[in-house]
């Protein structure tokens, strides 16, 4: 094998060609998603309570994406895009399905173990089987006690079980699904929180130096059980959040049984308490990332590190009288997409883009690993429907798609960036927003006759993207709502919530 000779730590040494595409310049990649965090829940974002000054930092040195949409915004199927790019159509995926194996094709962190990175994650991985590596050389995973039929712990469970807190992690009585407030029952560092920041710092620490790495840092929070540590939601124990808004169409359109507020949530003193639960665990997470941030720069590593952050979908928070995900209205899937370049990044991450907020362009999960894969400089696989967001930051007249699609259950979206239209595949209802005028989705646009064209083109690329697919909706060149059809029944997707979502002791 061909020799080159390098000047390493200020020493002359040789080396194979394959050594040279380790120990180069090439950048470390981290990673921070979290789960059902909705974008606007940043105070970077405008929000005037929450309190994100790390999120803030990195929107500041970086370039935060507005228009960016979750394609199928509920976790498992959202988590598979991000590794995959690939739609929902490429997962065969369009609802939360626990025990659906992983699918094949090269996937994020493969590509780039290929490719010479170490790869690593920590936290929430949601794959079947339990710890599918989906091509990272370790992961440390929670579960969040999901045990999946298997009886015996995931990493976070151990690690609780180990410092002898293993009864007491669910003793705040919490359903996996359920609103309202109750403080965690464990110290700040033993939460899921805390131990995913902590065994991501560690990797940071103990990485092998000889190569880049890829960390991907993976928060369950703030889904649900809302219970951050009781210190976070003092920050907001006297604050009074934004009432939940409600839009001109609500109540005579029916768009989906997914995440309907129920009684309990609709008391008011139960929507105050849980908007600041969840801020409170976003103000956790936030924190803990100042601490990652941190860590990169005290091991002299911030200085070749991109740092991305993104969450799989967000939370309606009582918008519409709707709370959780399962929809394409923006409380749901419209997502943080933050992209923060080391100082080494000269030429690569234009000086213009510093600090900028993109407003127009649709960017989607499916980006996430064509982003990656061209950063790293390892080859993105050529049938994938994803796209590297830094051409949007290198040109000023970008390539770039002039609609998303997505699915969720019965319900399809096409996202243009200033305009999204939502199609009910049960009853053919039709939601329309001008998400630059109206972000809160406040007015339906569908029947405005001014607005005709933007629906009709935006159903175009719907029909499209769908016919392309094959999907069952399609037939003789019409969109057809599911009764409609010859075969089939109304699907049922319904959100479960009942006692059966509550965790019990954990010996």
């Amino acid at each position: 094998m061909a020799k080159e000779r390098i000047i390493h730590q200020g020493l002359p040494v040789s080396v194979s060609v394959d050594d040279v595409a380790q120990t180069g310049d090439r950048p470390n990649i981290v990673l921070i998603a979290t789960d059902q965090y909705r974008a606007d829940f940043m105070s970077g974002a405008g929000h005037p309570v929450v309190q994100t000054p790390h999120l803030d930092s990195l929107s500041s040195a970086g370039v935060r994406f507005e228009q960016a949409m979750s394609e199928c915004p509920v976790c498992c199927p959202a988590r598979r895009i991000m590794m995959t790019g690939r739609d929902s159509y490429g997962i065969e995926m369009y609802q939360n399905r626990d025990l659906q194996p992983f699918p094949q094709g090269p996937k994020l962190a493969e590509c780039l173990s290929h490719g010479g990175y170490q790869t690593y994650a920590v936290g929430k991985m949601h794959t079947w089987p339990p710890r599918n590596r989906m091509g990272f050389d370790d992961i440390e995973t929670n579960e969040e006690g999901r045990l999946a039929g298997h009886s015996y712990p995931d990493d976070y469970q151990q690690f609780l079980l180990d410092a002898g807190l293993g009864p007491q992690a669910h003793t705040h009585g919490m359903g996996n699904n359920q609103y309202g407030y109750r403080p965690s029952p464990l110290p700040e560092w033993a939460t899921s929180t805390g131990w995913t920041a902590d065994r991501s710092m560690r990797f940071l620490r103990r990485h092998d130096t000889s190569r880049p790495f890829f960390l991907y840092v993976s928060f369950d929070k703030p889904h649900p059980p809302l219970t951050p540590p009781a210190e976070y939601y003092d920050l907001y124990r006297d604050k009074s959040f934004p009432e939940p808004v409600k839009g001109d169409w609500v109540g005579s359109k029916f768009i989906g049984k997914l995440g309907g507020a129920k009684e309990w949530d609709r008391r008011s003193d139960v929507m105050q308490e849980t908007m600041r639960a969840y801020a409170a665990c976003i103000t956790h997470i936030d924190a803990r990332i100042g601490q990652i941030i941190g860590t990169l720069r005290e091991t002299d590593l911030l200085r070749n590190t991109w740092i991305l952050f993104i969450s799989d979908h967000g939370d309606m928070m009582f918008d519409h009288q709707r709370r959780a995900k399962g929809t394409f209205l923006s409380g749901a899937c419209q997502i943080p997409f933050i992209l923060t370049p080391p100082q080494s990044a000269a030429g690569v991450f234009p000086e213009h883009a510093v600090g900028s907020i993109n407003k127009q362009h649709p960017v989607g999960l499916q980006d996430l690993m064509p982003t990656i894969c061209d950063l790293a400089g390892v080859s993105v696989p050529q049938d994938i429907p994803g796209r590297s967001v830094l051409s949007l930051l290198r040109d000023q007249a970008p390539e770039w798609r002039s609609c998303l699609c997505g699915n969720i259950g019965s319900l399809y979206a096409a996202h243009s960036g200033k305009y999204r239209y939502q199609w009910n595949g049960e009853n053919e209802e039709e939601l329309l927003f001008d998400l630059q005028q109206d972000p809160k989705n406040l007015r339906d646009l569908a029947e405005c006759p001014e607005f005709a064209d933007v629906k009709a083109d935006l159903r175009a690329h719907l029909f499209a993207w769908m016919e392309t697919h094959d999907d069952p909706h399609v037939e003789q060149g019409e969109l057809v709502p599911v009764q409609q059809r010859k075969v089939g029944q109304t699907s049922k997707v319904g959100f479960t919530n009942g006692p059966w979502n509550n965790r019990g002791w954990r010996g």
